[in-house]
């Protein structure tokens, strides 16, 4: 597959329709690439759950209307809906990934979906979205791009196991807020964003549905040297993917022609160059390993009210040698230098 050296982007933060108005989505996500593919995007990415279902009725599935639009316009897209699982009343949220011919190349299922009091607020009271159990990477004309979807990049195991599968671009569409909660979260998730670009020297794609115009939205594309565009407004973010560019930094260390002096701007590196093969997997054992107090997304192979058991054990904090507070093995509200692993 022919790869090309630079295109064009467009990340979507739409004024989306949730619950019965939900079916609006469908015409709004097709002028958005309209206006995308007039702006010479080659790629547009939309957020979690949209253009649906998401919160609404499932009968509104408005991922036909989109490739449609994909395949008129010759470019790809990512959209996203809910599905239902095998056990009744269970649902996964995917990541839909539909190419330049109106077809979908790969269905991404959420390995970490969101936990079930925040499932219910943000997808009109359906509670049990099950988990995924397999990371996605897909060859593209554009490279080769990783799926995740929203909070899910804040995990950078995830991330990193996309890199190590050869992705280019990790794209992360986002959910978003009904309206005003107690976290306020737009510069988390772009400092998250350039993180995962910054260590794993790949391009990273954010977005999210703004289903209230009065909150600030968290749009970005971040590359592993700089902050390539970010929009709070709803609106199309676009951004130019450079591949040459992140062949180059991923093909040098501190090398003499690193430190030499530079004679051209394009010569400057905003990034640690080679950081991505920067690695001793032979310490990384702990991170394989399960802690006590790690959320179980496979609850429901105990039952689907078992849920209510994960979040009572986050409430007694548990030490790293998965001792309780007040009990066996040290606190962790300890001294850092009290305790030390090797």
């Amino acid at each position: 597959m022919t790869t090309e050296r630079i295109f064009r982007v467009a990340a979507v933060q739409p004024p989306s329709f949730a619950g019965a108005e939900e079916h609006r989505n469908g015409a709004q996500a097709c002028a958005f690439i309209q206006e995308a593919a007039d702006a010479g995007a080659t790629y547009v990415v939309f957020p979690e759950g949209y253009p649906g279902p998401y919160s609404g009725p499932l009968e509104n599935d408005a991922i036909s209307l989109v490739q449609e639009c994909a395949r008129a316009r010759h470019v790809w897209v990512s959209a996203g809906r809910i599905e239902r699982a095998p056990v009744p009343g269970t649902y996964y949220i995917a990541h839909l990934l539909i190419d330049d011919g109106g077809e979908i190349r790969a269905t991404y299922r959420r390995v970490q979906p969101n936990h079930p009091i925040f499932n219910a607020y943000l997808m009109g009271g359906r509670r049990h979205v099950l988990a995924g159990d397999e990371l996605m990477t897909v060859d593209t004309p554009f490279g080769r791009l990783g799926l995740l979807i929203c909070s899910e990049l804040f995990v950078p195991e995830l991330a990193r196991i996309l890199m190590l599968r050869g992705a280019d671009i990790i794209v992360a569409p986002g959910g978003g807020a009904h309206g005003p909660t107690r976290t306020r979260l737009a510069e988390t998730w772009r400092a998250v964003a350039r993180a995962r670009a910054a260590e794993n020297l790949v391009y990273v794609v954010v977005n999210q549905n703004l289903f209230s115009v009065s909150l600030r939205g968290r749009t970005c594309i971040a590359s592993p040297e700089v902050m390539l565009v970010q929009r709070d407004d709803p609106g199309i973010a676009l951004a130019d993917i450079d591949l040459g560019r992140l062949r180059e930094i991923r093909s040098h260390f501190y090398d003499e022609e690193i430190l030499s002096a530079p004679e051209r701007d394009e010569q400057i590196y905003l990034c640690r160059p080679g950081q991505s093969h920067d690695r001793r997997p032979e310490l990384y054992g702990e991170l394989t390993r399960p802690q006590p107090d790690a959320f179980a997304y496979h609850y429901e192979r105990r039952g689907l009210e078992t849920w209510r058991d994960e979040y009572d054990k986050i409430k007694e904090p548990t030490n790293a040698n998965g001792g309780s507070a007040g009990g066996e093995g040290p606190d962790r509200r300890e001294p850092l230098e009290a305790t030390v692993h090797r």
